[in-house]
């Protein structure tokens, strides 16, 4: 009886660890996303998509709404997060601006979705805009 009761002790200890290790272990690993503050360059493949790279050189397809023209070669791009910080995830309802220039006027597109894609290839640094 005397080793009982440390025994117990030990076995409800270890069972009440199992249960609070249990939620941390069965939630997901956070997904990654592109912020605001971490792009790096892009590469427009119509006037939908985007193709953007972080300074992790991680790349995300970003679909923009209908409606924005002519995205084939700008030089700048900016992008407006929810949060305003630049430290969000830029996600579905934020927007890419497209400044003014070369006789377009400046556009403001409607983000649709933002997907992470793999890491990129050497012959995707050949195309497209990287910011220095």
């Amino acid at each position: 009886m005397r080793y009982f009761v440390p025994a117990a002790a030990a076995a409800l200890l270890m069972a009440g660890a199992a249960l609070t290790a249990s939620p941390a272990a069965a939630q997901p690993r956070q997904q990654m996303c592109l912020q605001q503050n971490m792009v790096n360059g892009w590469k427009v493949i119509n006037d939908q998509t985007l193709i953007v790279t972080d300074r992790v050189n991680r790349q995300y397809q970003v679909n923009l709404m209908r409606g924005c023209r002519d995205l084939k070669w700008p030089m700048r791009l900016g992008f407006q997060s929810g949060t305003g910080f630049g430290i969000g995830c830029i996600q579905r309802h934020d927007f890419v601006y497209v400044p003014p220039g070369g006789g377009q006027i400046a556009q403001r597109c409607l983000i649709e979705s933002v997907q992470p894609l793999g890491k990129p290839t050497p012959t995707d640094y050949n195309s497209g805009y990287r910011r220095r």
